[in-house]
């Protein structure tokens, strides 16, 4: 008996001993979730702890909150989290955003030490309603999407958000949409759509904003007009009444803002002919064709027309169908190629000519600067893009030998005009704000385009021209040596601001027309740059940002000297402090 409480008392200690070095290594982390405006508790929202060790933020643990909008995360060890938060109406929040839609924060937990009671913020969705019709009678079954404008080299493109289906009265109602700029735009179906359901995936910063649902039911992808004259089409109308993207009115969502009467008259709407004279060297060939390409990316516009060219008895492709806009005309016919502008308004347009000449060739050699290791030059690829972007345009690229040279393009007909030139995959064109940038392998780190010229002429932060068979290479050099940027990001009142996002944006030709390095300050508003080539730039921090909205040269007008000039020099470390751009 004496033994068996001996082996009692020892499992007794062994148990409190164990168990507190249980509780050394454990956290619980615990919280309140509320309404940012009302102050409210939230009950039913997902709380997700998420790992910052892998770019994608592996979930480690979800939980909901109770009634009161609490939440416990029990049996965490020490390192460092994200907290997610999602809840129906409200816009997804993250710990330590200091706005909806700003960058988080990172909790450090620490062994033995309690979590501090943490709270997080989220702010409810706006609401976009109001009617479509077709000559003053309401239209069910048209689509009324809102639009989000976002920029690509300082270029307006459109991004679906949200989508529904008008009623039988004409109604619809977009609602849950997080606080921006929007377009709205209804359309109105001369024949069946498969046109996909947008779905806001409610904030999600690391994947695309938008999410196809297509609806199979053969009621919901019926024909919603008809009647219409011969030389007219329902196209897409963006309130308050236009066809035009860069004509029509942004509407701004506050936090939870309500926004009725937001009507469109989507009558059909008169449609042009531009027809097309295509000359070049000698006869055309039997497969000579004809596309255009408008110059606004939006995906109403495959959506809505898609015209069919004819080829008439005198030589004239006749391009039906056109709503008004500005489009790019290519035409090729064998190896012969060519491109012209066209501008669509209140007329046929009848007297586009389009010359073709012969496909280019563009020779070079790329040279990677130092001694050190680094990866062969054949894992370089150089390419061509035209400038200005034109959506759907294709890039002609060409793979990098080892011996640094190369010829572009590889297959497809390289016309006259005006390129950027690319090396995937150091210096590349923006990616859209809804994609994020791919990583570049470790190896690569420290490499990045230093100098790219054609001759004299400098075309790292200018355009190429090319305007007949050029003589002279391209000589693209790598380097190896780039610098660092360190600093801190203080508020009005001269405090360290933590969860900012800073962008080191360019002082040349390169603005606009590249990723600009990203990063967000810690808790103590620390920040730092790695890898950073050499030159000029202006250092800006926000306290909420929407992702790219650098790449539009109006916002960055009215903030310009906000920035802070800084110089990045070779293989050294600069120093600067970032003042807070608060809202």
């Amino acid at each position: 008996m004496k033994h068996l409480q001996r082996i009692s008392i020892v499992m007794l200690f062994a148990t409190a001993f164990g168990g507190r070095a249980l509780s050394q290594q454990s956290t619980l982390i615990q919280g309140v979730v509320v309404d940012a405006n009302s102050n409210a508790p939230i009950s039913k929202a997902a709380v997700e702890l998420r790992s910052t060790a892998a770019a994608t933020g592996t979930t480690l643990a979800t939980t909901h909150t109770d009634r009161d909008g609490r939440f416990f995360i029990p049996n965490v060890a020490a390192g460092q989290y994200r907290i997610t938060v999602t809840h129906a109406g409200h816009i997804a929040a993250e710990y330590g955003q200091r706005q909806a839609g700003g960058a988080g924060g990172t909790l450090t937990v620490v062994a033995g030490q309690r979590s501090p009671d943490i709270r997080i913020a989220m702010t409810a969705g706006g609401v976009i309603s109001g009617r479509i019709t077709d000559k003053g009678q309401p239209i069910g079954l048209a689509d009324a999407l809102v639009l989000k404008a976002t920029y690509t080299e300082g270029q307006l493109a459109l991004t679906p958000v949200l989508s529904v289906r008008t009623d039988d009265l004409g109604e619809y109602h977009l609602f849950w949409l997080p606080p921006g700029r929007y377009y709205v735009v209804g359309v109105v179906w001369d024949n069946a759509s498969s046109i996909p359901r947008y779905v806001t995936s409610d904030g999600d910063n690391e994947n695309s904003f938008s999410t196809g649902r297509y609806i199979g039911r053969a009621v919901f992808l019926r024909a919603t007009a008809g009647g219409v004259a011969e030389n007219e089409a329902h196209i897409p109308i963006f309130y308050p009444g236009t066809p035009d993207p860069q004509r029509a009115r942004a509407i701004e969502i506050e936090p939870g803002a309500v926004l009725r009467g937001i009507d469109i008259d989507a009558s059909a709407m008169p449609i042009r002919h531009v027809r097309v004279r295509v000359v070049g060297m000698g006869p055309l060939s039997q497969d000579t064709t004809v596309r255009m390409v408008p110059l606004i990316s939006c995906v109403l516009t495959s959506a809505s027309q898609a015209p069919r060219v004819s080829l008439d008895s005198n030589g004239v492709f006749d391009v039906p169908n056109v709503v008004p806009g500005r489009y790019a005309l290519f035409a090729s016919s064998g190896i012969l190629i060519g491109r012209a502008m066209v501008e669509v308004r209140d007329r046929d347009v009848n007297d586009v000519v389009v010359s073709l000449n012969p496909s280019l060739t563009v020779s070079g050699r790329v040279v990677i600067e130092g001694a050190g290791p680094t990866p062969p030059v054949s894992s370089l690829r150089v390419g061509l893009r035209l400038d200005p972007l034109l959506p759907g345009a294709p890039t002609f690229a060409g793979p990098v030998q080892s011996d640094g040279s190369f010829t572009l393009p590889a297959g497809t007909p390289l016309m006259p005009g005006d390129y950027r030139v690319i090396v995937n995959p150091l210096f590349v064109s923006p990616t859209p704000p809804d994609s994020v940038p791919p990583p570049l392998p470790a190896a690569m780190q420290n490499l990045y385009v230093k100098s790219i010229r054609m001759g004299d002429v400098d075309v790292l932060n200018d355009r190429l021209h090319l305007d007949r068979q050029p003589t002279e290479p391209l000589t693209i050099v790598v380097g190896t040596n780039p610098g660092r940027l360190s600093g801190r990001v203080l508020d009005e009142r001269q405090q360290p601001a933590p969860s900012t996002t800073l962008v080191l944006i360019h002082e040349n030709g390169l603005r606009y027309r590249v990723n600009e390095k990203t990063t967000t300050s810690d808790a103590s508003g620390r920040f730092e740059f790695q890898n950073v080539p050499p030159g000029d730039y202006r250092l800006f921090a926000w306290e909420s940002v929407d992702r790219g909205a650098w790449q539009d040269p109006e916002f960055m007008r009215s903030i310009e000297n906000r920035g802070v000039p800084v110089r990045i020099e070779e293989g050294k470390q600069s120093t600067a402090d970032a003042s807070l751009i608060a809202g």
